[in-house]
Formats: structure tokens, sequence, C-alpha cells
């Protein structure tokens, strides 16, 4: 079985008493050297999906525990979530019916909104009083998890610079004799999916709905934009390289016309007719050869998610932007504590060991050698003869826990993914606004009444299903007005200007 490979240039009901179980003592452990008892705590940390139920989670807690209840006096309780159940997730543990005491922020919730509506606490003094090992790691990234100077995440991805562009089907491309460019735009797009269909291959371009992609916009994909991890919805800058200026991405042209397209490739049966109310997840289509190709990121973190997938073909990852580093890229992969949690100390940590002691980091990423993974080299893993992501007992997929340079990575023997992370990372171009941070705090109202708005609409356009792509956009960018858009990029500039002042004096 191949690997995949890489080429430069992806109403809440309240739940009874019984289960506000925070983050409590769960027992007492032996006397410590100063004779003094130590109560063991249980802190629950997340574990992102693709909806596998990993019936031997409970078993890598056990091998988890035997290092962290000595080390810390600490149990692990680790909870799967399906990344589309993720933010209703975050929801909970906010209001404490659910025990998530260390959350992936940013992933499927901005920060900024996380920190403003109070989900998370602040970090500084617990990174000084038990999280130094990965304070001095994290390093300048705190920047860019910090809200006037309080830090709200750390970086769960410690080399989070890369490119965005689409993952495509390598196999089919030979098969169909189709050409992709080392160089795409979304024209090139276009004149692939008219392929596919002129040699009667049935095979979909791509599909949308549960893999994420109507819930977040694949227009970020195919254009260079910083977000502000707001997913377009506090503006977005252009090429942020060498731009600061802030704009509404739903007025551009660009967007117009990328709504116009996807219209067209519906309508010329590129994309399922039904791919936002199917119900079928467009991973697994695209996993079993039914789709073409998929929006992903381009990095060493996304190769290393090729290699877990186990595919019959091999992946091939194109960028269709520069590898850079933003503000939004550095915050979708941050880790946070809850304002839920009962013992924020041993939070932080856990977190701290977590990024210091390799047994730990692997038993969380990958599970247990010889039964989820097997060694193919002295750095490298893959799955069991005859297994997958989907099917081993324990795995993880979109969650980074620890170092990648202490963490087995997926691949053949004699990849050198220390190295390759460490350029690729140095290659990397920092954003002009690398380090801003918009709060929404002064917007809140604007905020959600504008994220309303999006769910209304984009996932409609973003998937061809109106019968005017024009006319539905218009309607959208008037709702977006009424709703206050324009009030939330105004507050954005006047922050960003503020920023930009205080970076001269430095």
């Amino acid at each position: 079985m191949r690997k995949g490979k890489i080429l430069a240039g992806a109403g809440l009901a309240l739940l009874s008493a019984a289960v506000l179980w925070g983050c409590q003592d769960i027992e007492t452990i032996s006397p410590l050297e100063n004779g003094e008892a130590d109560e063991v705590c249980e802190i629950a940390i997340e574990n992102l999906t693709l909806g596998a139920k990993y019936p031997d989670t409970e078993a890598v807690e056990e091998l988890i525990n035997e290092i962290t209840v000595p080390a810390i006096s600490c149990k692990v309780k680790i909870v799967n979530c399906f990344i589309g159940d993720h933010a209703n997730m975050l929801k909970k543990a906010k209001m404490g019916i659910q025990q998530l005491d260390l959350v992936n922020t940013g992933t499927t919730t901005s920060l900024s909104d996380l920190a403003a509506d109070g989900t998370l606490i602040e970090l500084n003094d617990l990174l000084d009083k038990y999280g130094k090992d990965l304070q001095e790691k994290e390093g300048e990234l705190l920047k860019v998890t910090s809200l006037n100077g309080k830090v709200y995440a750390v970086c769960a991805n410690l080399n989070p610079g890369r490119a965005s562009g689409i993952g495509y089907n390598k196999d089919l491309a030979e098969k169909y004799h189709i050409e992709v460019p080392e160089q795409l735009e979304l024209q090139n797009l276009t004149e692939i999916g008219k392929q596919l269909k002129e040699k009667n291959t049935g095979v979909y371009l791509i599909s949308f709905g549960n893999a994420g992609n109507v819930d977040s916009s694949a227009f970020t994909s195919l254009f260079d934009v910083e977000d502000f991890g707001g997913d377009m919805n506090y503006g977005v800058i252009f090429d942020p390289l060498n731009s600061t200026e802030i704009v509404n991405a739903y007025v551009s042209e660009e967007y117009r016309d990328f709504c116009r397209t996807i219209k067209l490739w519906r309508d010329e049966g590129y994309i399922p007719e039904d791919s936002l109310y199917s119900g079928v997840d467009a991973q697994s289509m695209f996993n079993e050869g039914e789709m073409f190709l998929q929006w992903t990121s381009v990095s060493p973190g996304t190769l290393h998610l090729v290699s877990k997938k186990s595919l019959d073909f091999d992946e091939v990852l194109v960028a269709m932007t520069p590898n850079r580093t933003t503000t939004s890229l550095v915050q979708e992969f941050t880790w946070g504590i809850t304002s839920s949690c009962k013992n924020p100390q041993k939070a932080m940590e856990l977190l701290n060991l977590i990024y210091t002691n390799s047994d730990l980091a692997n038993f969380l990423q990958n599970g247990r050698e010889g039964t989820d993974y097997v060694k193919t080299g002295e750095k490298t893993i893959a799955y069991p003869d005859g297994k997958d992501n989907s099917s081993v007992g324990y795995s993880s997929y979109f969650t980074c826990y620890g170092d990648s340079d202490k963490v087995y990575q997926f691949g053949e023997n004699g990849t050198d993914w220390r190295d390759f992370m460490k350029n690729y990372s140095e290659d990397s171009e920092p954003s002009r606004t690398l380090g801003y941070v918009f709060q929404t705090d002064q917007v809140a109202a604007e905020v959600d009444a504008v994220s309303r708005v999006v769910n209304e609409y984009r996932p409609v356009l973003e998937t061809g299903m109106t019968e005017d792509a024009d006319k539905t956009l218009n309607q959208f960018l008037e709702a977006l007005d009424e709703a206050g858009m324009e009030k939330i990029i105004e507050e954005n500039r006047r922050q960003l200007g503020v920023w930009l002042k205080e970076q001269e004096k430095e």
C-alpha cells in the first residue's frame, strides 16, 4: 500500500447535576518525599477525530497514567470528539455539562470568540509557574495567542507555517491522462472537472459536506488571505505578506467569481448536486477514489496526515498560496484551558509534560506500538497491516500533541522529518500583521449576527445549490450589511492601526 507524497509549489439541553464533574480529585496516592499525601486529579483532554469511536481509548489512558500519576499526580481522560460536533462540545464545556479541561481552540471556533465569551482562562501565571518548559518552546508564538498581553492559548503545532492548496489523486490523474499544473488557479480546476466529465470517469472533481468544507470556506484555500481566525467574518487582508489593508472578502470580485465557478461546477456535474445535504463525508469520498481532489493545507503536518490515511493511491499536494505564517494559521491549532476546569494548575502541568515527555506525547498522538502502529524506522511509523485511522483501537487525526521532534511521524524509513519540518518552517515568511489579534468584544453582537447570516447563505453559495449565484450573493451582501459587517471591519481596522503604530515604536 503506497503512501502519499508531497509536491512543493487542506437548543442545548441541560444535563443532570450528576454530570457536573469538572476536574476533580479522584483518589489519594502514596506520600511524597516531604511526607505529605498528594491527591490525584483527573484532567480531560480532547482528541478531535473524523468520527471514529476508538474502543481502546481506555487502554491507552492506562499507559498514559503510568507516566502522569507519578510525575504530576494527574490522571488523563481522553475525550474523542468528532470535529463536526466540536463547536457544540466547547459550548457544553463552558456551561460545565461536559468535562473538557484542555481543548483545541481556533480549529472550529476562533480564539478571540472563545476568550471573549469566557470559554477560556488566562494562562500567563500558569505558564510562569507550571509551564516554563512549554513557555520556552513556544517563544514568540505566545504573542500570537495573546489578547492585550494576556495569553489565552498555546500553539499546538510549533511549526505553524504552511501554504494552502489542494491534494489530488495521482493514480486517477495518470489513468485519465489529466495534467495538474504546479501553479494552480481556479480556472485550472474547472478544466480538470471538464476533463473528468468528458472522459466519463464517474469521478467528481470535489465534494463538500461533512468534511468541513461548508462550515469553513474553501475560498481561503484558493486565495492568500489573512482572516484573523474569523473565517472571513472579521474582514480579510489579501496578500498578507505585502499588505495590511482589511477589506470585506465577500464583496470582492474574487469571491463573486468563486461563487459563480462553484455554481458552474454543480450545473455541469463536476460536483454532486446534493453535496450539502447528502450526508456523505467528502473525506471518505476522496479516500475511496470517488473524487479527484480536496482542499487542504500544504505543510509537513499535512504530509503527516496524508501518510496516516493508508491510501490505496498517491495523494499529491499542490500549493496555491505562498508558504507563510499568519496569525490565523498560528491560532488554528492551539491548546486552551476551559473556565470550567476545576484544577487549571494540573491542566498546565499536563500540557507542559506533553511537550517534554516523548513517551506521553506518542501515546496521545499514536496509541500503542504493535497495536495501533508499527515502527518503520527510528522516528517513523505506519498502521498495522489491514488497519487505518478509522479501524485501529486508538489514533488521532486533527489534534497535535507535543513537540513534533519528539513524536513519531507516519512515513517510510529514512524520512528525515526533523530537518524537513525545520527547513519548511524557516522558509515560511511572516505576514506583516503576524502577532496582531483582533478582539471581538466591542462588536460581539455584530459578530454573532454576521455569523448567523454567513451560516445561512455561504453553504448554499459554496456548494452551487442556488438558481442564481449573483442574485443569492447580492442578498447575502445585503444581509451582511444589515447585520453589521462593516462595523466589524471598521473596528478591526482601528485595532490594527493602533497595533501597527506600536510596532513602529519598537
